[in-house]
C-alpha cells in the first residue's frame, strides 16, 4: 500500500513538473516553427497608430481572437471602443487591440499569460526573435505593469505603473495597469490578415503533411 502511494505521489510530481516546464517554455510546438511557415520571409516590425474611431473589427483581429480561444486559457474582455489616449487614440478605437482576460493574481492565469507572451516573443528555429509576433502582425503587448513593442528586445516597464524615477507607484488601478488582462495590439497588415502567419495554412490549425509528403 505504501509503495503504491509513493508511486502515485511521484507520478503526480512528474506531471506537475511537466506542466510547469511547458508553461515556462510557451506553446508547444510554437506555430512559428511549423515547416510550412518557418522559411517564409519574416515580416518586418511595423507600428500603426490609431487615426480615427471605427465601428467594425478587422478580420485579422477576429482571427487572432479565435486563435487565442483555441490555444490559450482566458477569454475576450474587449476589442473595439472609441477611446482617447493622451493626444491621440487607443488602438482599441480602430478595433486592432484585444484585451484577453488573465489575472496576474491567479497563479494559473498568470502562468498562461506568461506562456502566451513567451510564445509570441521567443526566437524561432532559425534564430529570429519575436518570430510569431512579427508573423501575426503583433505590434505591442502589455501585461502586469510590463510592456513590449517591437523595437525592444524584451518586456520593459509599463509607464503607467512607474514614476519618473522608475519606482513602482502605489494604489494602481489593476485594469489600467493591465494586471487582470493581456493587451494585444495588431498593426494593419496583421489586422487585415496580410502577414505571413494569416496567409499560411498554419493559421487554419491544420496539421503539417507527413514527412516527405506533398500535402496536396
Amino acid at each position: 500500500m505504501v509503495g503504491r502511494l509513493l508511486v502515485l505521489m511521484l507520478s503526480a510530481c512528474a506531471l506537475a513538473c511537466a506542466i510547469g516546464a511547458s508553461a515556462l517554455a510557451g506553446l508547444r510546438p510554437n506555430p512559428a516553427n511549423d515547416p510550412r511557415l518557418l522559411n517564409e520571409p519574416l515580416d518586418s516590425y511595423r507600428y500603426d497608430y490609431a487615426e480615427r474611431c471605427r465601428s467594425k473589427v478587422p478580420p485579422g483581429v477576429r482571427a487572432m481572437q479565435h486563435w487565442l480561444e483555441d490555444n490559450v486559457r482566458g477569454e475576450t474582455w474587449s476589442i473595439i471602443r472609441c477611446e482617447p489616449l493622451g493626444d491621440g487614440l487607443s488602438i482599441h478605437s480602430e478595433g486592432r487591440a484585444i484585451d484577453w482576460a488573465l489575472d496576474a493574481k491567479v497563479r494559473r492565469e498568470r502562468r498562461a499569460a506568461k506562456r502566451l507572451i513567451r510564445t509570441l516573443l521567443q526566437k524561432d528555429a532559425n534564430g529570429n526573435p519575436h518570430a510569431l509576433a512579427l508573423r501575426m502582425g503583433v505590434q505591442g503587448l502589455i501585461y502586469n505593469c510590463k510592456q513590449w513593442y517591437g523595437n525592444a528586445k524584451k518586456l520593459g516597464p509599463y509607464t503607467y505603473c512607474f514614476n519618473r524615477k522608475g519606482k513602482r507607484r502605489r494604489h494602481l488601478d489593476r485594469t489600467a495597469a493591465h494586471m487582470d488582462h493581456v493587451h494585444i495590439e495588431l498593426n494593419w497588415p496583421g489586422a487585415r490578415e496580410k502577414t505571413s502567419f494569416w496567409q499560411s495554412p498554419v493559421a487554419g490549425g491544420t496539421e503539417p503533411p507527413p514527412s516527405g509528403g506533398t500535402g496536396g
